[in-house]
């Protein structure tokens, strides 16, 4: 009994460059739009008064007005001017260019667990 043995060689494709780059290309159109239009300041207030308030950055202390048209957030809920306690990080919008510096956004972060309490 001769047996012949057919051995069928497929070829594996070469891998296209087209859908890393597509995904990459989309990362990084998706983050030049995050700031939509946005000036961020982040970091821990470092005090409130009137409606000014001061945030300490990694670039040091930048004032930002409140105004009746300022949204305040925690947790994605609504919070009041009374949550701005010294520190307390923060992250306010600012519309981009604005000379007067009038905050749209002001968002409370959440404190982490002290210690002991994970």
């Amino acid at each position: 009994m001769n047996r012949k043995s057919h051995i069928t060689i497929t070829r594996t494709p070469k891998r296209s460059l087209a859908l890393p780059l597509a995904v990459l290309l989309f990362v990084l159109t998706a983050a030049a739009f995050a700031h939509e239009g946005f000036e961020h300041v982040m970091g821990t207030v470092v005090k409130i008064a009137d409606n000014v308030l001061t945030v300490k950055t990694s670039k040091g202390d930048v004032e930002v007005k409140l105004d009746g048209k300022t949204e305040i957030t925690k947790n994605n809920h609504k919070a009041q001017r009374a949550d701005l306690t010294p520190g307390v990080r923060v992250v306010v919008d600012v519309p981009e260019g604005a000379k007067d510096k009038i905050a749209h956004s002001v968002k409370i972060g959440v404190a982490p667990p002290a210690k002991g309490q994970i």
